[in-house]
């Protein structure tokens, strides 16, 4: 997949890292961070794995999503669990 500029927007495995054009595509994707009930605008994002690099997910636009710090954070956080939802957005809740 490339971007508008005819930049290479699916990595695979080659890279771990998004690239600017990544970031770029996801602000524009999701608007915002993905949390549920987050209003942080997407100019303050962080590109995020769903399926860990390290456990062999793509650096690809659609193993990504637009997580503010803090909810960035709480992905590695072992008290909380995230949830995908329905509209692509994510949960976050405390384990039991």
């Amino acid at each position: 997949m490339l971007g508008g500029r005819g930049e290479v927007l699916d990595l695979g495995r080659g890279r771990r890292l998004f690239s600017r054009a990544q970031r770029r595509a996801l602000r524009l994707r999701d608007r915002g961070c993905r949390a549920e009930g987050c209003t942080i605008p997407a100019a303050w994002t962080e590109a995020h794995h769903l399926r860990p690099w390290s456990e062999g997910g793509p650096t690809d636009r659609g193993n990504a999503i637009s997580l503010c710090g803090r909810h960035h954070h709480l992905v590695r956080d072992r008290r909380y669990a995230m949830t995908s939802l329905p509209d692509g957005d994510v949960r976050f809740h405390r384990r039991t």
